[in-house]
């Protein structure tokens, strides 16, 4: 008996202190960050029902794609898990404006894309990508005698942190790529391009 309560007692112990330990080698020290590794091009094109993500990473990918909020339900289209015979460089995925916890502000659409290496943590080297579609920009077009006020779209991509505990921000000029077009494409060489000019 006086053994059981000792045994106990030592992997209760050994616990404690792995945990503690733990949290003390990576909970307080480790930060995801902004990343310009790991993906080579991201385009987005705003589409009438949908926003449709072209990416393009350096190296073949295993891992998971998912839109922030998705990763539990793990269903298509929002989630998409690419194991090892699956791997490559090229990737489409389309996130339907109704669903993927996609966001509706008047009219403009948002998502969070995340390119996640494994599968269960978010590690540094993973990226997020804010995603925008916004239909609100009113411009005059001529169409035949009439003037006649039209949307046009405008797009944007911001590179954000992929730790889900940190807070999007609002405007990061130099991780932002914004188009008055219905596409716009972010690439980890533009990024350091402008990082490096600050």
């Amino acid at each position: 008996m006086l053994v059981t309560i000792i045994y106990a007692y030592l992997l209760k112990t050994i616990f404690f202190l792995n945990a503690e330990i733990f949290q003390q080698n990576i909970g307080d020290k480790m930060t995801i960050g902004l990343t310009d590794k790991g993906y080579k091009t991201v385009e987005l094109r705003c589409g009438p029902e949908s926003m449709v993500v072209d990416l393009e990473t350096e190296d073949e990918f295993q891992g998971i794609i998912y839109t922030r909020g998705s990763f539990y339900s793990k269903e298509t289209p929002c989630f998409q898990d690419i194991d090892d015979e699956r791997a490559q460089k090229l990737f489409k995925i389309e996130i339907p404006f109704d669903k993927c916890d996609t966001i509706k502000k008047g009219n403009i659409y948002s998502n969070v894309l995340v390119l996640q290496h494994d599968k269960e943590l978010i590690m540094p080297g993973d990226a997020a990508f804010s995603l925008e579609c916004d239909f609100s920009e009113p411009r005059d077009v001529t169409l035949t005698a009439d003037m006649q006020s039209v949307y046009a779209v405008a797009s944007r991509i911001t590179l954000i942190d992929a730790d889900p505990a940190k807070p999007i921000r609002k405007i990061n000029k130099v991780a932002t790529f914004e188009s008055y077009t219905n596409s716009v494409v972010i690439t980890s060489d533009s990024l350091r391009r402008r990082r490096e000019e600050l």
